[in-house]
Order: structure tokens, then sequence, then C-alpha cells
């Protein structure tokens, strides 16, 4: 590039667990090699209307949930949608990074391609979509992105401003930020060990919640209150040995998997999801399976009516039309029927798949797969993210987690939870080696002022960033007040960490207390019903600025507690409906940013 030419790239980065902003840091220095002059920049609260100013633009983001923006590129994707500022001019390529086995795969990194494309911009390069194991299809994209971007001509022209834009502040920031970065990490974990793994629940639960707590040693790791752990588990030993036996694989099979070469035994325990199988596998069925016998397809070719009343017949006309072919039958037991129900209607293909896993499938349409085939369409392991119930300042070396352990029996084998499973049933305390990695949070962090009063929900084991939080704010002796709400079956049985709980209380550390245990009585009572009869109270704390935290189940419990927040800023503050769904979602969540959110 000659002197005249704008060499600037700007790589936006939207994440939820720090890999795009890993990613992000990986293509600058890959673009700085090539002359570009690189800026990383956060897309957390950047405004719409400075977007033109940059003439290259890389977008790297995860998507989160359901489709959705991870939290620091949520703000700025409704900015974009709201002001749709003209991008003409503007070169740019996505990297999206999704997980296959979700249905909205890489939708974050898919919609912001198609917005840029819809508001001018210059498609340098098809967006990338990357599976969990990301690097491989990133490596692909950075090397095709980085030389094209730097091959367009860009001459500076006086009325433009300096290539060092206002975003170039953020640069620093983010340098420093990588270079500080643990050098461990899902690719690299930490081999810790656990040094206690104990069942909090009461005589009689019908549910298993572990506290489990790692062994830093000298890895060097730190975190902060809000920040998740991961965990790199295993597969079960059973379920190994009759996946194997099940498809007649020989376990010494030398294969090639991330990890290198290794036996398809140690594959299979240790690279790839076998726990429950994917909808690629149940797509691939189509290849494989067979007709059990002759199927037949009725097609109505001519219809006529004839009158009762012996007044002759006549072609159909007048009435509401028949339909010309019959309804189709429900799948018997042909398994092409059954495989073509499967792939087209995607409730029955989660059905199916929900309660499943290879061996199910296997013996269910006694296919057969060679291992090279198999390995091609499984899932890569994927690490577990656990919130952290622990302060490092109170627990140095060490980080406790509060894991509740998945259970269940279908088509006749006992089954669990992946990580779960492993870290209760197969980690021998101060024996086995676990892999871990900290997964640092941007947007669930305490106020930096110690003095803000804070309202925590976390039913089951949503308490566990909560009691990490009253461990914080006991080190930082703030003066704040705390209000805790709990909750789960019963009182009897799974009142987690009670000790803990009530010296808090004795010792005025924990302000308020408030409990909601389902079945203790004959109404259900959950955490939305007591936010609601503490609505006055909860407004004036919201009025004096308190921050509003949410951790647990995301599909039912966190969205009565967002519609608890709406109905308590109508009746208490006075608001229309969508004045009051304006500030809970809008002026809490977005811009004041004191309603948080940990759910999953």
């Amino acid at each position: 590039m000659s002197e005249n030419q704008d060499k600037s790239l700007a790589i936006f980065f939207g994440t939820q667990t720090g890999n795009a902003e890993d990613l992000a840091m990986q293509t600058k220095k890959i673009a700085d090699k090539s002359g570009l002059e690189t800026t990383v920049i956060d897309m957390d609260n950047y405004p719409a209307n400075e977007l033109q100013k940059h003439k290259r633009i890389l977008i790297i983001t995860s998507t989160w949930g359901e489709g959705e923006m991870p939290d620091n590129a949520a703000e700025m994707w409704d900015d974009v949608c709201a002001k749709n500022p003209s991008l003409s001019g503007v070169n740019y390529s996505v990297c999206a990074i999704g997980d296959t086995s979700y249905d909205e795969y890489c939708q974050a990194g898919i919609d912001w391609d198609n917005k840029f494309k819809e508001l001018g911009a210059n498609r340098v390069s098809d967006v990338q979509l990357c599976d969990v194991d990301f690097e491989p299809e990133w490596k692909i994209w950075v090397d095709k992105v980085i030389p094209a971007m730097a091959s367009i001509e860009i001459t500076l022209t006086t009325s433009e401003p300096e290539p060092v834009v206002e975003a170039v502040k953020e640069a620093p920031k983010e340098v420093a930020a990588s270079n500080g970065k643990s050098a461990w990490s899902a690719k690299n974990p930490y081999m810790s060990k656990i040094t206690e793994c104990y069942i909090l629940n009461g005589e009689g639960s019908r549910k298993e919640t572990r506290h489990i707590v790692f062994d830093l040693g000298d890895s060097g790791l730190d975190y902060k209150v809000g920040d998740a752990l991961g965990v790199v588990s295993e597969n079960p030993e059973e379920t190994v040995n009759l996946l194997i036996e099940t498809a007649g694989w020989d376990e010494s099979q030398i294969v090639s998997t991330r990890s290198g070469d290794r036996t398809l035994r140690e594959a299979l325990k240790k690279d790839f999801e076998i726990h429950r199988v994917n909808k690629k596998f149940v797509n691939s069925l189509s290849e494989k399976v067979t007709s059990s016998g002759m199927r037949i397809t009725v097609k109505l070719i001519e219809r006529y009516r004839e009158s009762v009343a012996g007044n002759g017949s006549d072609w159909m006309g007048g009435d509401a039309p028949l339909q010309s072919e019959l309804l189709p039958s429900i799948p018997g037991d042909d398994p092409v029927g059954r495989v073509e129900n499967l792939t087209s209607d995607p409730k029955a293909m989660e059905d199916y798949i929900w309660s499943r896993d290879y061996i199910d499938v296997m013996r269910d349409f006694d296919v057969n797969y060679s291992a090279e085939e198999f390995l091609e369409i499984a899932d890569k392991l994927k690490p577990r993210l656990y919130s952290i119930a622990s302060s490092h300042d109170a627990h140095p070396g060490f980080v406790e987690l509060t894991v509740g352990i998945v259970r269940y029996s279908h088509h006749g084998r006992d089954r669990g939870g992946l990580c779960t499973v492993y870290m209760a049933d197969e980690v021998e305390v101060n024996e086995t080696d676990v892999g871990v990695f900290m997964s640092p949070t941007k947007s669930f962090v305490l106020p930096a002022d110690t003095s803000t009063d804070i309202i925590m929900v976390g039913p089951g084991t949503g308490i566990a960033p909560f009691r990490a939080f009253m461990e914080q704010r006991i080190h930082d002796g703030g003066s704040g007040k705390n209000w805790l709400f709990f909750g789960d079956q019963s009182e009897k049985t799974e009142f987690y960490y009670k000790e803990s709980i009530e010296s808090w209380l004795d010792e005025g550390h924990l302000y308020e207390f408030t409990t909601a245990w389902s079945r203790d009585q004959e109404e259900k009572i959950y955490v939305q019903h007591r936010l609601k009869e503490h609505g006055a109270r909860i407004w004036e704390w919201f009025e004096r600025g308190a921050y509003f935290y949410i951790c647990g189940d995301k599909t039912y419990m966190a969205k009565d507690v967002h519609r608890a927040l709406i109905e308590i800023a109508k009746e208490h503050g006075g608001m229309s409906d969508e004045d009051a769904t304006y500030f809970i979602e809008k002026t809490m969540m977005k811009e004041e940013k004191r309603y948080l959110r940990d759910v999953y």
C-alpha cells in the first residue's frame, strides 16, 4: 500500500465467554503482518452511526441462547437496527461461532452478515460458520479474508478524518487484556484435582446437588465472582464399551482426532460427544436404511358425485374442493418411512433425539457405520461451564461449584448429564486429573460502588454465584445491603448452604433472605410470587439505584421473574405496560446495566 492509502481495519467482537475476543486478537496479529493497521473493538455500546467511519470491518461473534446476540453485542445490534445507517463504501466479512447441536446455529453472525449487506456494505468474503471446535474454520476464513482486505485500495482524502478513528482508544485496553489472559483455556486446560465433592441435599430428597471444590495448585488461575469455570469431562466407560460392542468396532484401531492420532477407545472416551445422538447422524440414516417391504402411495386421479335421489352424476364443482391426495399416514415400522418422518418434521426429530444416544439409534434401525464414518458425523466433546460459587479472596487457590447431578433412565438404560455424572461418579477425590479453565464474564458483575444495594434471585443451583457474591461483599466490607431470594422444592431437603446463610443473617451481612419452597404447602410457591409479594419494597430499592441479579433456569423461571418485574414497575411505579416494559428491558437492563442475568 502507498503512503496515501487508508490501511485501517476494524475488528469488532461479540462475545459471551471470551472465545470471539480471543479470535479477534489472533486475527489482529495476522492482519498487522499483512500491512493493515488494525483496531480490535468491543461491540459493547458502540454507536451505530460510527460504523461508516471504518472502510474495512471484520465481525467475529458468537451466538447466545436461542439465536440471540451475546450480551456485549445486544445494544449495538438494537442501535443498528433502529437507525439503519448507510454502510455504502464499507467492506466487511463475518466469522460466526456457534454450535451445530442448536437449531439457530451461528444465527448472530448470520444476522450481522445480512444486516451489513442490507445497509449497502460490500461483502468481501462469505460469512464463515464455525462449530464448537472453531479454530479450523476460523483459520480458513482468516487466510482468505485478510489478503482480500489488504488488496482493497482506499485513498485517504483531506475531507476524511485521519484513520486513527475514535475507536482506536479502545485498542490499548483490548491488547492489554489479551496479553494478560491465562495460558489455560478450553484447548489447553489446567489439570486440576477435585478436593471435595459432597451432597448438599437433606435425607429423602429426590434431587442430587453437590458442592464441588477444585484445587488451582500452581496454575496461576484467577477469577472474579460472576465468572464461570469450564470443566472438560469424559464419556462414561460403560457407554464407550457398549458403543464399540454395538457397532462392532476394533477398540485398538488408530484414528485421527483434534488431539492427534490415538486409539478409537481413547477418542470415544475423550474427544467426541457420544451421550446423545445428534441431528447429523439421524439425517445420515437416509443413506443407510432400507425398506422392510412394499411401500404404497395412493393418489386421487378423478372424482365425481352421484345423487342419492337418482339425478345422475357430475364432476365435482361448486362445493369446497376436496384434497387431491390422501393425508400422509403416521409412520409405521418401515425404517425408510420413519427416517423420512424424522428428517422432515423438526418436532419429531427433537422428540426422537432428546432421549437417545448412538447406541439406541444403531439398535433401533439396525445400521452399521465404520469408525471413520461415525467420527466424521459425531460432535467434538465440548467443555461444560458452571457458575462459580466462591470468591477467590475467600478461598485462595481454590474454585468451588454448586452442581445439580442429572440422572435419568430411558429405553432400558440408566443415563445422566455428561459432565455432572463424570464429576460425581468417575472422578476420584484428590486422585483424578480434571481439565479446567476460567470463562470470565463481562456483564454479570458486582457494582463497582460497594455501597450499592443488590437483590439476588437464585433458586436451586442458581444460588451458586450469589454465594460467591456474598463472600465477596463481606470481604470488600461495603455498606450496600444484600437481599437474597432463594427457593427449591422443600426447606427440609433443599436448603443449600443453610449454615452460611444463617451466619450471614446473624452477622448482618445479609439484610434480607426470602424463600420460596414450592412443595412445602398445598399451593406451589415460586420466587416470582415472592417478588410480587414484596413489590413495593423492591420498587423502593430500584428507585435508590439497587442492582437486580437473576441466575438459573432460562426457559421458565427467568421469564416468570422478568414478567414479575414488569408487573412491579406497573403497580408500584405507576407505569403503563409499555413504559414498565421499557424501564425493565431498556433502562435497567441495557442503559443502566443494573438488571443482570446468568441464565441457562
